[in-house]
């Protein structure tokens, strides 16, 4: 223990000078506690560890995901059509996810692969994607040539309590809009846990590495 100084705990501590701050700070208590025990043995009279610091860890509300698992989710055919071109609208859009669920099918402009939408403000805004979304979409919609661009799985109820406004239900096939609950759902299940990216504060949102 008569070796046990700052120095020695220093060179310990420099191990650990290129990994994450938790890191550093994780194996500074170590040494911090068995410091602790030893004044306690009487063993020593003072903390080794006295003049090393702990690291400022920056906390992070989300991480990005690697593309790699991103284009995993994409194009895995267990996942509906339905969520793959919704999660890929998400991702290229970086819209929130009550824009792109309201989107009507005369939104779309595929030709130059955009949709108008209200912003917040209510401002006409236009949400841009790229090729595999522009891939996806025309088969999401095929045959339809006006209506919702996300259906809900059955039809609507004609009356009570869950009975939608006219403006969410399809026309053609009396299917109601996909609502952000069922959304966020399959969104977190077929995800295998929620993708977020820093837009908004929807919890449907996918982040881009």
């Amino acid at each position: 223990m008569a070796e046990a100084g700052p120095q020695a705990y220093a060179a310990v501590m420099s191990r650990w000078d290129d990994r994450a701050p938790a890191t550093w700070n994780k194996h500074l208590a170590a040494l911090r506690s068995f410091a602790a025990y030893a004044i306690r043995q009487e063993w020593i009279t003072e903390d080794p560890a006295r003049h090393l610091e702990r690291r400022k860890v920056t906390q992070r509300g989300d991480k990005a995901i690697p593309l790699a698992r991103l284009e995993a989710l994409f194009t895995d055919d267990r996942h509906a059509l339905r969520e793959r071109v919704l999660w890929r609208l998400l991702y290229d859009t970086a819209a929130r996810a009550e824009e792109i669920l309201t989107l009507d099918i005369g939104d779309l402009d595929t030709e130059f692969r955009r949709a108008r939408t209200r912003g917040k403000g209510g401002d006409t805004e236009y949400l841009h994607w790229a090729t595999a979304t522009a891939r996806l979409l025309p088969r999401l919609v095929a045959g339809r040539t006006a209506g919702l661009v996300f259906l809900a799985g059955r039809r609507s109820p004609a009356s009570g309590k869950r009975a939608r406004a006219l403006a969410d239900i399809d026309p053609a096939s009396g299917r109601g809009r996909l609502s952000y609950p069922r959304a966020e759902y399959l969104f977190s299940h077929g995800g295998r846990g929620p993708l977020r990216r820093t837009r908004g504060s929807s919890a449907i949102t996918v982040r881009k590495a």
